[in-house]
């Protein structure tokens, strides 16, 4: 018989996220010349619509790139080379900050953070003895590689209190309308985020929203591709700088203005119920969270593997078997983790499914527990929250 006849594969992974029908079809509702009226009204809309999920009245520009791109980006514009930096790695993603200042010649600074740990307020005083002025701190909203999620309003109130005049850096790529930024009201300077992510577009955007300090404060560097500011002013106008990627803008103002209807607060309170309702099936399951208390993320659930089970096994078995493609752990958590995504458009049976392929394949490779106590417990925690 054949599996995918009834069992067509569903998206539980960090990103790319799933995509609603409207918003896909929205990238084939028409050719549309990216020079048009039609086309500068629309990435003007988009802008607008951005601004309230980082918490900014500032303009965040929209790059046609990876979310890397967003990270080079914000360092080729606001640092110079040999600059003093300061970056946060609890993870993969914090790694590629560092990488991306290497690259450029910054001398860097790092907190080394424990995976599945936030950084505590000890680590990053130490961090500034080390590098009194720094131009910028580098952190990521939410380490995705492990789950984790850092408190950005708490970390940068200390910087500014440790360093006025440092540049808080924010990478909010997985986190981005999954929790509130409150870019403006926390003192950030530069966030970025992607379209894969939150808000269920395929890959191939990313998004940079810098403070109107940062904008004052632009680096003297040569740039080309990621000139921020020649991006800004032809934005203004609706306008890029290079040729877009059309039919991802097209799809990102459908799902922008869907994300509108919701409401910001209300689209971040759907992805804490559905967090609440994901770790209570993992205690039901008798599984452990990889990552301490205070940094559980509601963007997804990093889960412990049993140290008798084969992670990877878990997770073929989920996709070959049950359709759901859910990640495991990167680098030197392979194996080790998994990592259950409910990032952007994943409405509560959407996540009931997950859950139950994921309970088949856990039982499958030999877990042993009482297959339905994950469902039931999350069905149980989202009925208590509505």
């Amino acid at each position: 018989m054949d599996r995918e006849l009834f069992t067509p594969n569903r998206l539980f992974c960090p990103g790319p996220t799933p995509s609603p029908w409207h918003v896909k079809q929205a990238a084939l509702d028409s050719d549309i010349y990216h020079r048009s009226k039609e086309f500068e009204a629309m990435v003007s809309e988009c802008s607008t619509m951005l601004k309230p999920l980082f918490g900014t009245t500032t303009q965040p520009v929209i790059l046609t790139s990876s979310g890397t791109g967003s990270l080079e980006a914000v360092v080729v514009n606001l640092t110079n080379s040999g600059d003093s930096v300061i970056v946060v790695v609890g993870g993969v993603f914090g790694g590629r900050w560092r990488k991306i200042n290497e690259a450029f010649e910054n001398k860097v600074t790092v907190v080394q953070v424990e995976y599945g740990l936030a950084p505590t307020a000890k680590q990053i005083e130490e961090a500034f003895n080390a590098c009194p002025k720094p131009k910028a701190f580098f952190i990521q909203a939410n380490e995705t590689s492990t789950g984790a999620r850092f408190d950005i309003s708490t970390i940068a109130a200390q910087v500014r209190s440790l360093s006025p005049d440092t540049l808080m850096v924010v990478d909010a790529i997985s986190s981005l309308g999954a929790h509130s930024l409150d870019m403006d009201k926390n003192g950030l300077d530069a966030v970025t985020a992607g379209s894969q992510k939150g808000f269920g577009v395929a890959p191939g955007l990313s998004f940079v929203a810098l403070s109107n300090r940062s904008w004052k404060s632009l680096s003297s560097r040569s740039k080309f591709y990621f000139d921020l500011e020649k991006e800004r002013k032809g934005q203004e106008l609706g306008r890029t700088a290079w040729t877009p990627a059309v039919s991802l803008v097209q799809s990102l103002h459908a799902s922008l203005t869907h994300i509108t209807k919701i409401g910001v607060p209300q689209f971040a309170q759907h992805h804490e119920r559905l967090a609440k309702a994901c770790r209570a099936a993992v205690n039901a399951l008798g599984l452990e969270l990889f990552v301490e208390k205070n940094a559980v993320s509601n963007a997804l659930t990093a889960i412990k593997v049993p140290a008798n089970l084969d992670g990877s096994k878990i997770l073929t078995t989920a996709k070959i078997r049950y359709g759901a493609i859910i990640s495991g752990g990167q680098d030197e958590l392979k194996g080790r983790i998994i990592r259950f995504s409910h990032l952007g458009f994943v409405s509560p049976f959407m996540l009931i499914e997950g859950l139950a392929a994921l309970e088949f394949a856990l039982a499958d490779e030999g877990h042993r527990f009482n297959l339905g106590s994950g469902v039931t417990a999350a069905m149980q925690s989202l009925r208590s929250q509505l």
